[in-house]
């Protein structure tokens, strides 16, 4: 890091469905802990799926508690199963959720409401997957010149494309498109931000300080009991829920890029003198069963929350987190939209 140079931080938010609980948590303590608001200390802010609504929350200045809440009070809804007979055997027909559910809470006026993207109040970039084209999107905040379109968007269809994980939500249409989760392209959206700031912001890779939260990490790995074979049963890791196949190569997926992508930013900022601080944990082998994707209980609440306090209490005392809590973002510029000012 540069003395002389003011640096410009970067706070970026894993996917992980449910164990967002862990991030919201943690951001929380921080905001009690350092009596701000934690989108008030970071120049850009991204996340993915889960992460990108916590990441649109922050843009907007909502308490963390209130997004604690609302994971801890309404998690049932956001997971509530469709019937069986609506799903079909292994849910060959239709997601094993609906998003009705997440929408309605994201549309309360005390959340996103009908806001557009125009009107948070910190850059903000969160991924997603066009799966009309067949290519990677990131809806972005209007803080450059060439961002002319994304502003108009509801928060609340960005929050749900980022979202629609395969299998667990059904696609999600905006302007005729169809949009998937965020996290099959950048789960970890670490170095869709340290490319922002170098392209778009112009920010030198020393300058820059960057905050990873993660959602409780754990690694996926093989079941040496079961047959090699893959086929749908070796990955299912059982003949009885062949519909579990997709929803653990999902996983896999989800766990090893994260963990790429954290290391590959890692190793950027730490050759260039930047700064890189992660707040995450591994599962210890008896929690996983607690703790996934889409379980709602108030034993992963109690677990989530539990090592999100830990975390947060360890981070606290740490110098790297005391100077990019110390931060004071200056006024965002935006180029387009009601709230242009440059």
């Amino acid at each position: 890091m540069n003395d002389n140079a003011k640096p410009f931080q970067i706070l970026a938010l894993s996917g992980g469905g449910y164990r967002g609980l862990y991030t919201a948590q943690v951001l929380a303590d921080l905001e009690d802990d350092f009596g701000t608001s934690i989108g008030q200390r970071f120049d850009l802010i991204t996340g993915t799926s889960v992460g990108g609504i916590i990441a649109i929350a922050i843009a907007l200045e909502i308490p963390m508690r209130e997004v604690v809440d609302l994971f801890v009070k309404h998690g049932h809804e956001i997971f509530k199963k469709r019937p069986w007979y609506s799903r079909g055997l292994f849910g060959y027909r239709r997601s094993t959720y609906t998003s009705e559910g997440l929408k309605n809470l994201l549309s309360s006026t005390k959340l996103f409401g009908e806001k557009i993207l125009a009107d948070v109040k910190h850059p903000v970039i969160i991924p997603s997957i066009n799966y009309t084209e067949g290519k990677p999107v990131v809806f972005k905040s209007p803080h450059h010149q060439d961002f002319r379109r994304d502003w108009k968007l509801k928060l609340v269809d960005i929050a749900l494309a980022t979202s629609a994980a395969p299998m667990y939500f059904p696609r999600h249409i905006i302007d005729k498109q169809q949009y998937v989760d965020g996290g099959l392209c950048a789960n970890n959206p670490t170095l869709l931000g340290l490319h922002e700031a170098d392209y778009f912001f112009g920010v030198d890779i020393k300058d820059i300080a960057l905050l990873s939260v993660g959602t409780l990490s754990s690694k996926r790995t093989v079941d040496a009991s079961n047959n090699k074979d893959g086929g749908l049963i070796d990955w299912a890791e059982s003949k009885y829920k062949l519909g579990d196949s997709a929803r653990n190569i999902i996983d896999l997926t989800l766990a090893n890029q994260q963990m790429l992508m954290q290391q590959i930013a890692d190793h950027r900022l730490t050759r260039h003198k930047g700064i890189s601080f992660k707040i995450d944990e591994n599962l210890v082998a008896k929690s996983t069963a607690y703790v996934g994707l889409d379980l709602v209980s108030e034993w992963s609440q109690e677990t989530l929350i539990g090592n999100a306090h830990a975390s947060s209490k360890i981070a606290i005392s740490k110098d790297q987190l005391i100077q990019i809590m110390n931060h004071a973002a200056p006024t965002p510029k935006w180029h387009h939209g009601p709230h242009k000012n440059t």
